[in-house]
């Protein structure tokens, strides 16, 4: 098959769950199909650091997006009744080069990334069209809305406020847009059926890449505990602050050489504020999680808001570092609690489950082990490209 990708972000280097996801995509569609990615950049270095990609697809074409542009943009889009995203990414050049692409090649499927490149579909012609929302949007804004007082009134909580009201409307009428739409895990599915029809939903899971992320049995700190994501998002934002206010003081009662060590690219302020603790460890960009992840004695995943499922705690899985999670923070990832990680409910409990994992040696090794035999089994990502692939297949008319 001949297919166009469209992504709003350049999809390497692969870091955070969404790009993640997008150059994975990409990478397996292209191992069968030929694949023309068109993607939006940020700059030229951006458009540089996609050189790896090009060796998976036929073809690579990049719009430079200007911040002041997509800021004006956003600003004339608050009269609208579209998301503000959708305004940030809206561009004529994208929209001339998806036409003349269209004109030039002959494509049997047209693939899009996120739900804010939905709005260019008016470009397109009458192919068969997959729309991969991986999340849905819309149940991390109504998660969020409780949590948005650490915002207070800037700019940010403002424009937060102004995407509740929209992007459900939108994310909802863009399922009756495309032939399929994928999400990342059936709570979403769940939570989008309330809204709108879903017959035309498919579950892509989520994935890890097991040749990267190898099982790691050596030595281990049994002082730290590692926190990881990708730090300017707002759940990431409030999980690590929760942590840091609810659990870690309790964790020090019991264990004062204890250090919290928070692993992800773009901390903003309020975590990089973080450092002036003498347990708490802020390391911003790292070029690999996995020294950390094999160092750590446990991951912790205390989400209180976001949707899909998170890479952080599939990785860890996979390395073999046992996590202590909220339900929220295993939502989407099918496993049970003490077999293949720890639940808890309250910051009294998370804090006690870490402490039977810090203090039991056997116990670690036993979540280890399962927790990477769970990963093997059902969320590698050649099962899950398997799946995509497959279903990819499906819309080929020979």
């Amino acid at each position: 098959m001949n297919i166009l990708f469209l992504t709003s972000r350049a999809p390497y280097p692969p870091v955070g769950g969404e790009r993640l996801r997008a150059f994975h995509f990409i990478s397996a569609l292209a191992r069968q199909h030929r694949v023309t990615l068109l993607s939006f950049v940020a700059g030229a270095q951006e458009a540089e650091a996609l050189q790896p990609v090009k060796k998976y697809v036929a073809r690579c074409e990049t719009v430079l997006l200007e911040p002041r542009r997509s800021y004006l943009n956003c600003l004339l889009g608050l009269f609208s009744k579209k998301p503000l995203q959708v305004h940030y990414y809206r561009s004529r050049a994208m929209r001339r080069l998806i036409r003349r692409v269209l004109k030039e090649e002959a494509f049997d499927l047209i693939f899009v990334h996120l739900v804010r490149m939905a709005d260019y579909l008016d470009a397109m012609n009458g192919l068969p069209k997959i729309m991969d929302l991986t999340d849905a949007l819309s149940l991390t804004y109504e998660r969020s809305a409780a949590y948005q007082h650490r915002h207070g009134l800037s700019a940010y909580n403002l424009a937060q406020r102004v995407e509740r009201r929209r992007v459900r409307a939108y994310e909802t009428a863009t399922l009756e847009r495309f032939d399929c739409n994928l999400l990342i895990s059936a709570s979403d599915r769940d939570y989008l059926s309330r809204f709108a029809a879903t017959d035309n939903v498919q579950i892509i899971g989520p994935g890890v890449n097991l040749d990267y992320f190898t099982f790691y049995d050596g030595p281990y700190d049994a002082n730290t505990i590692i926190f990881m994501g990708k730090m300017s998002t707002f759940p990431n934002q409030d999980a690590a602050l929760y942590f840091y206010e609810s659990m870690l003081p309790l964790a020090l009662r019991r264990f004062p050489r204890v250090q919290f060590e928070i692993v992800g690219i773009e901390p903003g302020a309020a975590i990089q504020a973080l450092r002036r603790h003498p347990n708490v460890r802020v390391t911003g960009y790292v070029p690999d999680v996995r020294p950390y992840l094999q160092n750590a004695v446990l991951s912790v995943c205390p989400m209180r808001t976001g949707a899909g499922a998170k890479n952080k705690v599939l990785e860890s899985l996979a390395v073999g570092t046992p996590v202590v999670a909220t339900p929220l923070g295993v939502e989407g990832i099918d496993l049970s609690h003490e077999d293949e990680v720890m639940i808890a409910d309250t910051p009294e409990q998370f804090v006690e489950r870490m402490a039977r994992i810090i203090e039991s040696p056997q116990l670690r090794r036993e979540l280890s082990r399962k927790g990477r035999r769970l990963i093997e089994e059902h969320y590698s990502w050649e099962l899950v490209m398997e799946r995509l692939n497959r279903l990819v297949e499906s819309y080929y008319v020979r």
